[in-house]
C-alpha cells in the first residue's frame, strides 16, 4: 500500500531547489579575500525570505553576524520560528528586520547580498540605482556587494523547466521526499523587458503546490547591471560564470570570474562589486 503524499511547506521545498548557502559562502570569501585580503564578519542579506544564508553565515563562524531585511512579515516570523531557532544561544547574533531594502537601517557590514535575482522587482533605472546606491553606503570599506542574475535567449520565452530534486534534509534537519521544481516564464514583455515567472512544486510524494512563488520582475543585462554599480561608487564589477563541459553537456560548477562568455540559449551568474578600501 503506497503512503500518501506528504504534505511539505512552501518554504522547505524553495530551499531545497534554488539555494545552497554553502556555494554562497564559498564564493563570498573569494570575493572578500580579493577585495580587502580580510575575513568578512558581518553580513546583510537583503530580501532575506526564509534567511537561510544569513543563518549559515552566523553558524559557519562564532564571530560572524547577520542582519536579514523583508518586507514580508508572515515570511520572517517561519524564519524566526524554523530556522533561527536552529541556532540557538547563536541566534542572537542574527537581527531580522521587517523593512523595506530602500531604508534599512543596519550597522555597517563586510558583505551584502541579493540573491535569487530579488532586486529585479526594481523596474525603473533610478530605483534600481537608488537601491544600489543604499548598498554601498551600508557596505565598510573594501566590502563586496553579491547578487546573481540569469540571461540568455530561452530568458525571453515563455516556457516551462523541470528538475527533480532528491529527497534529502533542510536546515533545521526536516526531511523531505522527492519532487519535481518547476520554472515557468508565464509572460514577457519585449517593449518593457518586464518578465513574470512562477514556481510550482509536483511530485507524487508531496502534496503539490500551484503558483508558490510569482514574480514579476524586469529583465535587466550585465552590461546595464555594472555601470549602474559603477554609477554609485563601485570600484570593480566582476562577474562569475560556470564553464561548460561537452561530454556531460551542462556546467561544469567551477565558478570563475571571465571577461568573455558565450552567449548560451541560458544562463545564470554572480556579480561581485567591491567597494573601494578608502
Amino acid at each position: 500500500m503506497s503512503s500518501k503524499p506528504a504534505s511539505i511547506h512552501k518554504h522547505i521545498l524553495y530551499e531545497a531547489s534554488v539555494q545552497d548557502p554553502e556555494v554562497d559562502l564559498a564564493l563570498i570569501d573569494r570575493m572578500t579575500n580579493a577585495s580587502s585580503g580580510k575575513k568578512a564578519l558581518t553580513l546583510r542579506e537583503d530580501f532575506s525570505g526564509t534567511s537561510v544564508l544569513a543563518c549559515a553565515w552566523v553558524a559557519s563562524d562564532p564571530e560572524r553576524k547577520a542582519w536579514g531585511v523583508d518586507l514580508h512579515r508572515p515570511t520572517l516570523n517561519w524564519a524566526r520560528k524554523h530556522r533561527l531557532s536552529v541556532l540557538g544561544e547563536d541566534q542572537s547574533r542574527v537581527t531580522l528586520l521587517e523593512e523595506d531594502v530602500l531604508r534599512a537601517a543596519t550597522p555597517p557590514v563586510d558583505v551584502v547580498a541579493a540573491l535569487n535575482f530579488s532586486y529585479m522587482i526594481f523596474k525603473q533605472r533610478e530605483l534600481l540605482k537608488s537601491y544600489f546606491q543604499s548598498v554601498y553606503d551600508s557596505l565598510n570599506n573594501g566590502g563586496v556587494f553579491l547578487l546573481d542574475m540569469f540571461g540568455g535567449p530561452h530568458a525571453q520565452d515563455v516556457m516551462k523547466e523541470k528538475k527533480r530534486v532528491r529527497a534529502g534534509k533542510d536546515f533545521k534537519g526536516t526531511p523531505y521526499p522527492d519532487f519535481t521544481y518547476v520554472w515557468e516564464q508565464a509572460s514577457f514583455n519585449a517593449v518593457t523587458q518586464e518578465i513574470c515567472c512562477h514556481i510550482h512544486f509536483k511530485g507524487k510524494k508531496i502534496i503539490p503546490i500551484e503558483k508558490a512563488f510569482i514574480y514579476k520582475w524586469r529583465l535587466w543585462s550585465i552590461t546595464e547591471i555594472t555601470d549602474l554599480l559603477y554609477e554609485v561608487g563601485f570600484e570593480k564589477v566582476s562577474p562569475y560564470f560556470e564553464g561548460w563541459d561537452d561530454k556531460t553537456e551542462s556546467t561544469d560548477g567551477d565558478l570563475q570570474i571571465r571577461k568573455k562568455y558565450e552567449n548560451m540559449l541560458a544562463w545564470i551568474c554572480y556579480l561581485s562589486a567591491a567597494k573601494g578600501k578608502g
